[in-house]
């Protein structure tokens, strides 16, 4: 665990932790994408507060940078769009509280929207805490073979295509399948896993 220098277990960050390790394991099994959204969310909120705090850009700072066309209001709308229509039956209206109308927003719910919460969390906890899980690091390289367009334009694409080839010219079942090939490959390289910036405890934490 994440310990401040009195000993002291910095809850806010094994909370993070545990909800974005419970929803990659989730994810990464095919399992529940609801779950996988609402718990990664979580995550998120979290850890970008503390990402910041140490000093570090979190990857919303990305956004608004590369974005024109986006103030944080807007990024807030968009990010977390699914993530409140799944957490709230209503909303402020006035001085009352009213039923949401989500149902045609949710209908465009899919898997996909959790490759991005999951890579932004990851990221933003990885500038916190300097380590990550391998299933999440090699996830960080599969949604960037996925999604070039989101790469920094003066970093090459060529090492993440090497990683997963072909990533667009196979199906999203084909697609996972082939990372989670990735985390099989790199749990067997001891270089990788004994490297400190390898978090080497499971994805679902036991309690306490």
């Amino acid at each position: 665990m994440l310990r401040a220098s009195g000993g002291k277990v910095l809850l806010k960050f094994e909370g993070a932790r545990r909800q974005l390790g419970s929803a990659l394991a989730l994810y990464l099994d095919d399992l529940d994408p609801v779950s996988v959204h609402c718990l990664a969310g979580g995550g998120c909120e979290v850890i970008e507060f503390y990402a910041e705090k140490s000093g570090r850009q979190p990857f919303k700072n990305h956004i608004l940078a590369t974005a024109s066309d986006l103030d944080i209001e807007e990024l807030r709308r968009l990010q977390r769009q699914y993530w409140n229509a799944f957490k709230h039956a209503t909303r402020r209206r006035g001085q009352q509280w009213v039923e949401r109308d989500d149902e045609e927003l949710l209908t465009r719910f899919t898997d996909e929207q959790n490759d991005h919460v999951l890579y932004i969390g990851w990221h933003d906890y990885f500038l916190a805490t300097g380590t990550m899980p391998i299933e999440a690091q090699a996830h960080q390289a599969w949604y960037i073979a996925k999604y070039p367009e989101k790469l920094n334009p003066d970093r090459s694409i060529e090492p993440f295509d090497r990683l997963f080839p072909n990533l667009h010219a196979c199906t999203r079942t084909e697609q996972k399948a082939s990372l989670r090939n990735s985390i099989r490959e790199a749990r067997s390289n001891p270089d990788v896993m004994s490297h400190p910036q390898t978090d080497r405890r499971p994805l679902v934490l036991p309690w306490p």
